[in-house]
C-alpha cells in the first residue's frame, strides 16, 4: 500500500501560518480607577501622611534613617515616589513578606499589610500625580 505523503514545504507553510496567525498584539485596557479615586482626589496630607506615619515612619524604620528614607515629611517621600519605588514596594511587592512595604517582619503593634482601602487611597494618590495639599 502506498503512502501518501505532503510535501515538507508545504508542512511547513502551514506551521508557520498557524504561528503568525496565532500571534496577536491586544491593546491594554486603560486603568481603573479605585472606588476611592471617584468622589475626590486624596493628598498628602489628607489622607495618605497618617497611613506612612503609623505603617512607615516609626522608630526603627523610616522615621529615624534605619531604613532606607526618612519619611517624616512630604520632601521625605516625594523623591522614592518619584523613583518609582514606592509604588513597586507597597502595591507591586504587597504580597512578598520581606520586600513588600510594610514587611511582616513589621514591630509588635505595626501593621503587617496595608488595608484594601488604604491601598486603593495610594493607588489613587500615586495616579493623580501625589498632591501635597
Amino acid at each position: 500500500m502506498k503512502r501518501w505523503m505532503l510535501p515538507p514545504a508545504f508542512c511547513a507553510g502551514i506551521m508557520m501560518a498557524s504561528l503568525f496567525s496565532s500571534c496577536v498584539s491586544d491593546a491594554l485596557p486603560e486603568p481603573v480607577l479605585p472606588e476611592s479615586c471617584m468622589d475626590s482626589i486624596p493628598t498628602y496630607e489628607g489622607s495618605i501622611k497618617s497611613i506612612i506615619e503609623n505603617s512607615c515612619a516609626y522608630s526603627g524604620c523610616h522615621l529615624d534613617g534605619s531604613a532606607p528614607g526618612v519619611y517624616t515629611s512630604y520632601g521625605g517621600v516625594i523623591n522614592v515616589v518619584e523613583s518609582g519605588r514606592f509604588k513597586e514596594k507597597v502595591i507591586g511587592l504587597r504580597d512578598d513578606p520581606n520586600l513588600g512595604m510594610p514587611p511582616d517582619f513589621s514591630p509588635e503593634g505595626r501593621p503587617k499589610d496595608l488595608s484594601q482601602f488604604e491601598l486603593e487611597l495610594i493607588q489613587c494618590w500615586l495616579e493623580n500625580s501625589y498632591p501635597e495639599k
